[in-house]
């Protein structure tokens, strides 16, 4: 047998069986489901992953006649609570000129505002997520998305009749071969044997979301350059060439059992980094109905191919692990032609590189769109590949992608395969060059600072800059990725706000007690058409219709008694300021639980700067010579811990920072030199912290949060001096800290008493 089965064994062996390997797989993996965490992260305007996952659930027993009713009656309510709020938001403009554009909006749709006022004051219109914004994006979607599937037979339809209508022209005749109209004809044969029946509506968000990412693209390939460098270049840094060619099997069984290898490791790899993707989103959006038809999902209702989902997931998943063999196997001819360890990874980065640029730069409408999708990066594009229909221009013939794809993939295949080998019977360089990188680094200046000294072991030996780089820009992209939208409500608080911001005068105080009159005046009169209605004199529709304009104003009540509060709070103590404190609510995290997820993010970024403070000298052995030394091990220790808590108090300064630039439109800047106290939420604080500057209480609360910060990093590094080891550091240290958040972010409330948010929002419980 050519290919000898142990000897596959034995180089499967030295990728999968390695420790080291698997170790590098775990934590990849582990990084892999935090990019994809953080990736999906709602904002404002963004549904989370668990929406979606509640819309399968409330749909499960539902045919697609139910399916459909359903999700036309989530738009309708949706239409008209968007309508109200556009309503009220005229209403909340100061003058008459809002009031009349109020009342064109409601005689343009009559009855509108009426029916789902109540809707939108008592909020029964959020099923899947928790805010307006959020559900009307999710509704979008969902409505579009059904309206494609359900689509589905009239698409086909007209695929047909587009044939027929250029068969039935006269106009046509002299054109018939054109590729246009050869397009056309190709087009309907290729549809010919598809039907509607079998379509069942599914969301696409996991089938789209776990097979199109590209980290994890990325990753794959990383994947592929350690598993080359492994098989070829580490046998020649040993030297193993020079005694495994003079074997029986040495020549062709070596390089046909490594490249059969590096075949099921792709395929292993490919497997296990989509069913991690699959796992992820499943178990948040839910799982697609696998025994659907690929057409019951939106994003693929252009594909011709009769298949099932889980068909399509197979075949999604081979297509990349052939792809990404391909490449393996083009990268070993490098690596067998030189003696450099540096040159076959430059090329190869090149490779994906160029292939990149084509992929982003080639232009969907240019004739050269065979070199954006058949090359290195859009043959990963499985989506389109298998999803959307296509045929190339060859000659003046419809020529199909798919076809084309896969004589390229496998043109390149057998090339790679073939050059591999050739490359390795007659190739010469069977050893690597001894030599090093040239590496730039700042001239050593020498110095007599303890601090400092440590302070360079953690940041620059350990990495510890680019961890804390990295975790700022985490946070900082998180809140300034942030999109702010005030509700009408908000809105109408915001602008009163303004303006009384300050102390109380005469006409501030009139300003309020006229409001107030106002509403009192509303409560009146929709007092009395209930009392007419009720006494037969005015009919609902007419009552409701009177009732429309005093509603509207009582919408806005909530918002003008969290007024009517800071009004009574200054005339009670005789002293006093107005000041706009929604800002304030959320930047106290008294609002929102987004410094949940600064909290996972800041902490994770002290556990990895902390951990592995103490593990080169622990694991070197040299704590009794540095016990030794003048400066001795408590100095040592002390200037390492000074270290940490420092970045532990940079990282607090951070989502505080971040999230007052993100939410400006929130804030109002001159309301920063007002006393604390006047903060509703703030007055029953002690004295000392009322009579506090906005500014200087901002200052305090962001030190509290680095306290909390600092304690972890305190704890982190005890573990470190404990453990001895970074690895086993981490793992305790994400066990105590990282996993109580992490199950608080999936909704297991009781995790919240085992973690540090209690301290680092204790806002909230004022």
């Amino acid at each position: 047998m050519w290919i000898k089965v142990k000897l596959v064994i034995y180089e499967l062996k030295k990728i999968w069986g390695r420790p080291r390997f698997l170790l590098f797989l775990c934590a990849f993996m582990a990084l892999h489901v935090f990019l994809l965490w953080y990736q999906n992260l709602p904002d404002e305007q963004t549904p989370p992953l668990s929406a979606y996952g509640r819309f399968q659930e409330m749909t499960a027993g539902m045919n697609e006649e139910e399916k459909g009713a359903y999700i036309c009656r989530r738009k309708e309510i949706l239409d008209g609570v968007s309508f109200v709020e556009e309503v009220l938001l005229f209403q909340g403009v100061s003058g008459q000129m809002g009031q009349e554009l109020a009342d064109r909006a409601m005689a343009e749709h009559p009855g509108l505002f009426q029916e789902y006022d109540e809707w939108y004051l008592s909020g029964a219109y959020l099923e899947w997520t928790d805010s307006l914004w959020r559900e009307r994006t999710m509704v979008e979607e969902v409505y579009g998305e059904w309206q494609q599937v359900s689509t589905y037979g009239d698409y086909l339809a007209s695929i047909q009749e587009k044939k027929d209508t250029l068969g039935g022209i006269g106009i046509f005749a002299g054109s018939g071969d054109s590729f246009s109209a050869r397009n056309i004809r190709k087009s309907a044969r290729d549809y010919a044997h598809l039907t509607a029946s079998g379509i069942r509506f599914t969301l696409g968000r996991t089938l789209t979301g776990a097979l199109e990412h590209m980290w994890t693209d990325v990753g794959l390939l990383l994947g592929v350059f350690l598993s080359v460098g492994e098989m070829i270049l580490a046998e020649k840094e040993k030297g193993l060439f020079l005694v495994t060619r003079v074997t029986k099997h040495g020549l062709t069984g070596s390089i046909a059992g490594k490249l059969a290898a590096l075949l099921i490791h792709c395929i292993l790899l490919t497997g296990s980094l989509y069913a991690v993707n699959f796992l992820f989103f499943g178990c948040q959006a839910g799982f697609p109905d696998g025994s659907a038809r690929l057409q019951s999902v939106a994003a693929f209702r252009e594909s011709p191919f009769a298949i099932r989902i889980w068909e399509y997931v197979m075949l999604s998943v081979l297509t990349k692990a052939v792809v990404l063999y391909g490449f393996g196997v083009l990268l070993t001819i490098p690596c067998l032609l030189t003696d450099s360890v540096v040159l076959p990874y430059g090329l190869g980065m090149l490779f994906c590189g160029i292939n990149g640029i084509l992929y982003l730069a080639v232009p969907a409408s240019s004739r050269a769109l065979p070199l954006k999708t058949l090359n290195l990066a859009g043959l990963l594009q499985t989506k389109r590949l298998y999803g959307a229909y296509l045929n190339f221009d060859l000659l003046g013939h419809p020529f199909s992608r798919v076809v084309a794809a896969w004589l390229v993939i496998l043109l390149f295949v057998l090339l790679s395969v073939g050059g591999s080998i050739f490359c390795f019977v007659r190739g010469q360089q069977l050893v690597l060059r001894k030599g090093h990188l040239w590496v730039w680094r700042p001239p050593f200046k020498p110095h007599g600072s303890l601090l400092r000294h440590e302070c360079h072991k953690i940041m620059v030996g350990n990495r510890g800059a680019v961890i804390l780089l990295c975790c700022m820009v985490l946070v900082g992209g998180f809140e300034l990725g942030r999109a702010c939208y005030l509700s009408a409500g908000e809105q109408y608080y915001r602008d009163i706000m303004l303006r009384l911001e300050g102390g109380l005068t005469k006409e501030k105080e009139e300003l309020v007690l006229a409001e107030k009159s106002r509403y009192e005046k509303a409560f009146q009169q929709v007092e009395r058409i209930e009392r007419l209605m009720a006494e037969g004199v005015l009919s609902e529709p007419a009552g409701e219709e009177q009732m429309a304009k005093w509603k509207g104003i009582l919408a806005f009540y909530p918002d003008f008694r969290r007024v009517w509060q800071q009004y009574e709070g200054i005339r009670e103590h005789g002293e006093g300021h107005f000041i706009y404190d929604t800002g304030y609510l959320y930047l106290f995290g008294i609002w929102g639980g987004e410094n949940l997820v600064d909290l996972l993010l800041v902490v994770l970024g002290v556990i990895l700067v902390t951990g592995n403070g103490n593990g080169p000298d622990t694991t070197c052995g040299i704590w009794k010579l540095l016990g030794a030394t003048r400066a001795g091990k408590r100095r040592i220790l002390m200037s390492r811990l000074r270290v940490c808590v420092s970045t532990a108090l940079l990282l607090a300064l951070v989502p505080v920072l971040c999230r007052a630039v993100g939410m400006r439109d929130l804030f109002t800047w001159q309301g920063f030199g007002l006393s604390t106290g006047d903060i509703p939420c703030c007055s029953m604080l002690p004295g000392f912290f009322t009579a506090l500057p906005v500014v200087g209480f901002v200052l305090v609360f962001a030190l509290s949060q680095g306290l909390v910060l600092a304690v972890a990093a305190l704890l982190v590094f005890a573990l470190s001096l404990w453990q001895r080891t970074g690895a086993r550091t981490y793992f305790l240290a994400m066990l105590v800290f990282i996993l109580p958040l992490v199950l608080q972010l999936l909704g297991l409330s009781w995790a919240e008493r085992f973690s540090l948010y209690p301290l680092y929002s204790w806002m909230r419980s004022m």
